[in-house]
């Protein structure tokens, strides 16, 4: 993967934008046809989000996930060159006045989404918009593609923080200083979160995003988005999250991660084909494993942010 990653980076600059998605799409198709553990965890997400898909139409679905989840690491490095006046070119963003408004409270701002469409996209824009932000990574294996990885995004104007307990210091004093922290919330990749119903199944997702908004008061904005073309995306940002506050921290939390849950939801059903996720997000109802894929346990393919 980092050879990959390195050998694409090197070709990126010489070759034509279109001929790059073109390439993409040929690389996910294949990955959709050889990868039998992902194309399984891909198809039974796919039918837990709209069990009235039909089976072609599910597998055209499945192929699209993967086509995204190649074009989004393409994009990750071919965004880090892109100039700032030339993002806005290529996309276009909703519902910038809740960030300003956010920020007007002077305790940060927590941008939560799922793994929806070019997500790579959503870490070039602050620096483009003079916004200061960070985002928090999950640790892959081995630590040198974590490192290039982290570099990737460092050169979108972003900073890298990794997850843990040290970090949560490092996290606190980044919404004390008013900043933006971009978090994804659709996946529990420690297996330590909280029971929620999600599509109408229950699984479990993660704590982090609600449970740092309740502690610092920081505005928490649902935002996701969407490829409308292989080099256009629209970026949507919603309205804050208004968290339940009686008092009862364990009772708040449940009922806050719910509502989260539920706009996570919301964003998916847009469409799910572009739900970059190749690991399963339910319990199996079947033999195979709840993180079989193409990055099972530590060594995730995907990055995943806590």
């Amino acid at each position: 993967m980092l050879r990959s990653l390195r050998i694409v980076a090197i070709l990126t600059p010489f070759v034509p934008a279109r001929i790059g998605y073109l390439i993409c799409q040929t690389l996910g198709i294949l990955f959709f046809a050889l990868n039998i553990r992902a194309r399984r965890n891909v198809l039974a997400n796919l039918a837990t989000v709209d069990p009235k898909m039909g089976w072609r139409q599910r597998q055209r679905a499945a192929a699209r996930v993967c086509i995204t989840v190649v074009t989004n690491y393409y994009d990750l490095i071919r965004l880090r060159s892109v100039d700032r006046e030339r993002v806005h070119d290529f996309v276009t963003i909703d519902g910038l006045e809740h960030v300003h408004s956010a920020l007007e409270q002077g305790r940060g701002a927590i941008i939560v989404s799922a793994h929806l469409g070019n997500f790579s996209v959503m870490a070039k824009l602050p620096s483009t918009l003079g916004l200061r932000a960070a985002l928090v990574a999950e640790l892959v294996h081995p630590p040198e593609l974590y490192q290039y990885m982290a570099r990737l995004r460092s050169a979108m104007g972003i900073e890298v923080i990794p997850p843990g307990h040290t970090s949560l210091r490092k996290i606190l004093t980044l919404l004390r200083d008013n900043r933006l922290l971009l978090l994804a919330g659709d996946r529990d990749v420690t297996h330590r979160g909280q029971p929620v119903r999600f599509f109408n199944r229950q699984t479990t997702l993660p704590i982090g995003p609600v449970a740092l908004a309740m502690k610092t008061g920081a505005a928490l904005l649902p935002a996701y988005t969407l490829r409308t073309s292989y080099q256009r995306s629209r970026v949507v940002i919603e309205p804050p999250l208004e968290h339940r506050d009686t008092g009862d921290r364990d009772a708040d939390m449940s009922a806050n991660l719910q509502l989260l849950a539920d706009r996570l939801e919301s964003m998916i059903s847009h469409d799910p084909g572009q739900w970059a996720v190749l690991q399963r997000v339910w319990p199996p109802t079947t033999t195979y494993g709840r993180s079989e894929g193409l990055g099972s346990g530590d060594d995730s393919f995907e990055e995943h942010t806590w």
